[in-house]
């Protein structure tokens, strides 16, 4: 019998895969101090540093009832017994927690779930997907949320606070605070980053637009990120005469993303929530910061713990387009604010959003999950 493991991480998210909760993971667990292994999906370009698991995690089925998700997760919690783990860590509650459930149901083997609050919404939707949630909470040993407000969603389901451990997101500052501008246009940039989803609020941005471009004509909106809403908000564009002020670059690799941040004037994602689906954190508002970039950002889920209101840049409620016209004219005709707010919000990312004090957070929550002295 192979030698036990001290880590595996069990997550669909992880690189190549693009987002924010790919980037968390990777940038964590290399930092971890610990050997671990990943059980994912088989993918060409995972990073080095890491044993990998091949498995496909099965996102979509549906719960355990049916034939082909019950053995899947029953193939999965095999796996899992045979790596031997001191601690099962799952990329979300559901569905990578159900066979890290039933592994440590009959191998005792403690598990650990990440938790972003905007899954519980969605599993709260289902009957079914109620109760596993319910049971993975229960019986993981602890939970480890990427912000306070993941924290706060889950004491609304009954778990006591001190079952939780707050890890937030960080940012490699450097790479950011030195990168090499990439602009797409002569005059004043706003940025968008990240998959483009409802949440996200770009629409609300392209609704915005014609008001700010009358006082900020020669505004450029950059919008970097591909997903389900680009033809609708393509169309949007066109509708409302403002499409040569708008770039859609798509997706681009992780090494090109600061130049897009240090090529702004100011960033902005007015996220909000749709139908239950939130923003757990915005790694975003911390990458634009890390640049020196103020931002605006939406005032819901863990947004306003990545943005300090009033001094790294605004939160608007992300439901009305006047009220981010406002905001962006105020930091467009203010260019000492600009650099106030992205200095303060530059200083605020090297204090507290490392990399490496956020991993030394999840390996001491290892540890307790473990039963190791921390």
């Amino acid at each position: 019998m192979p030698p036990p493991v001290p880590v595996v991480l069990i997550s669909e998210m992880f690189p190549p895969k693009v987002g924010g909760t790919a980037v968390l993971y990777d940038n964590l667990y290399r930092r971890l101090g610990l050997p671990v292994t990943v059980v994912t999906e088989p993918l060409a370009g995972q990073p080095p540093g890491y044993a990998y698991v091949h498995a496909t995690i099965g996102s979509t089925l549906r719960g355990v009832r049916e034939p082909g998700a019950l053995s899947q997760h029953i193939r999965l919690a095999r796996a899992l017994r045979r790596l031997r783990p001191a601690v099962v860590h799952c990329g979300r509650l559901l569905p990578e927690g159900i066979p890290a459930m039933l592994a440590a149901a009959t191998a005792r083997l403690p598990f650990m779930p990440w938790v972003h609050g905007e899954e519980i919404n969605s599993a709260l939707q289902s009957r079914e997907h109620t109760l596993l949630l319910r049971l993975v909470l229960r019986r993981a040993r602890l939970l480890v949320a990427s912000s306070g407000n993941g924290r706060a969603v889950l004491e609304t389901l009954g778990v006591h606070r001190d079952k939780v451990r707050v890890v937030y997101p960080g940012v490699e500052a450097f790479r950011f605070a030195t990168a090499r501008p990439i602009r797409r246009a002569d005059g004043p940039i706003i940025l968008t980053v990240g998959r483009l989803q409802r949440r996200k609020g770009h629409d609300l941005i392209l609704q915005a637009l014609p008001d700010v471009l009358r006082r900020h004509p020669s505004l450029h909106h950059v919008i970097v990120g591909e997903g389900e809403e680009r033809p609708r908000l393509e169309a949007l564009a066109r509708e409302l005469g403002i499409a040569a002020s708008v770039t859609f670059v798509g997706e681009v690799p992780q090494n090109e993303l600061p130049g897009y941040f240090a090529g702004c004037d100011v960033f902005v994602m007015p996220n909000r929530v749709d139908n239950g689906d939130f923003e757990g954190f915005g790694i975003v508002f911390l990458e634009a910061a890390a640049a020196g970039r103020p931002v605006i950002g939406g005032r819901s889920g863990g947004v306003p713990e990545a943005v300090e209101e009033g001094q790294t840049g605004l939160l608007v409620g992300g439901t009305d387009a006047a009220e981010l016209a406002r905001g962006l004219d105020v930091l467009l005709s203010d260019e000492q604010r600009r650099r106030r707010m992205g200095e303060a919000g530059r200083l605020r990312v090297e204090q507290r959003f490392t990399w490496e004090a956020s991993a030394a957070g999840l390996r001491a929550a290892h540890l307790e999950a473990a039963g190791a002295q921390v």
